[in-house]
């Protein structure tokens, strides 16, 4: 046994060690949706939304003609005239085009993926074919 010193040393270490990886395992990276994700466009305001966000209703206007028939699995969703659906490729660097601004604060395009997220492993938040999977 050693000294009341080195026991509150080695407490100390162990600690520190502990809590830098905790740390550690919550450092994450951003995971931007593939080039092939579909997302509705806004054509008058130059704007975007991932399809998540459209069905739940969290976007800065609606796109969808037929929202009340959103949770019937046999309606096809039916787009307002100035909405249209693409490739987030297609919009994501043209000149003027934005995300939209509420989609985009509740993280609706990106995955965030954490380094325990990785050690447990995770699943894309996209499909190989680019189809969201929330």
């Amino acid at each position: 046994m050693g000294t009341a010193n080195e026991q509150i040393a080695a407490a100390i270490v162990l600690v520190v060690a502990f809590i830098v990886t905790l740390a550690l395992l919550f450092l994450y990276s951003i995971e931007p949706a593939p080039e092939n994700a579909r997302v509705l466009a806004d054509g008058e305001r130059r704007t975007y939304a991932s399809t998540p966000c459209v069905i739940f209703n969290k976007l800065e206007r609606e796109l969808i003609a037929n929202r009340h028939e959103v949770e019937d699995p046999q309606k096809p969703l039916q787009l307002l005239q100035f909405a249209n659906e693409v490739g987030i490729g297609e919009v994501r660097n043209l000149k003027g085009w934005r995300r939209d601004q509420v989609c985009n604060y509740i993280n609706g395009f990106d995955q965030i993926v954490t380094v325990l997220d990785r050690l447990l492993g995770y699943r894309s938040r996209w499909t190989a074919e680019g189809q969201w999977r929330w």
